[in-house]
């Protein structure tokens, strides 16, 4: 599959930069991280949450888990998890567990955490289970600009 054909346009159409990093097969962020020889805490993840008013992400490094409470504090809301159902059709053209941490590609709003702009720069899922994208930390912090942005894992 490669990169998904939603976020291959959202790309395209921003005329944002990356570089495309194919690696054995690995089923979570933190196993693409490894397969592809990249450290865990440059590899970003993408969780999808939801509250009565709709769907949004949480973008943290793959060896951190979202802090709920940090987010639902910040953003004045109260979300939880997504579900699997759901979330497959929010992401329809990415293989099960391969979300693409670019929310904004498919129309959702998301929160992103500090530690991602520590790096010098940034991987992602692709929308599969063997492709990376690498976006420098000035391109990350360009992309993410618009979205609010803390301390949101542990």
């Amino acid at each position: 599959m490669s990169v998904s054909p939603t976020l291959q346009n959202f790309l395209n159409r921003g005329d944002i930069p990356y570089r495309l990093i194919r690696h054995p097969y690995a089923e979570t962020s933190l196993s693409s991280a490894i397969a592809a020889h990249v450290p865990a805490r440059r590899m970003a993840k993408g969780v999808v949450l939801r509250d009565d008013e709709g769907f949004m992400m949480a973008v943290v490094p793959s060896d951190r888990r979202v802090d709920l409470h940090a987010i639902n504090r910040q953003m004045g809301r109260v979300f939880s998890p997504a579900a699997q159902r759901d979330v497959k059709i929010l992401f329809n053209d990415c293989a099960k567990g391969a979300v693409p941490p670019l929310a904004q590609a498919y129309n959702m709003k998301m929160i992103w955490d500090d530690h991602l702009a520590e790096e010098p720069d940034c991987y992602m899922e692709a929308g599969d289970h063997q492709d990376l994208l690498c976006l420098s930390q000035s391109t990350f912090k360009k992309v993410m600009t618009d979205s609010p942005h803390g301390l949101i894992s542990h």
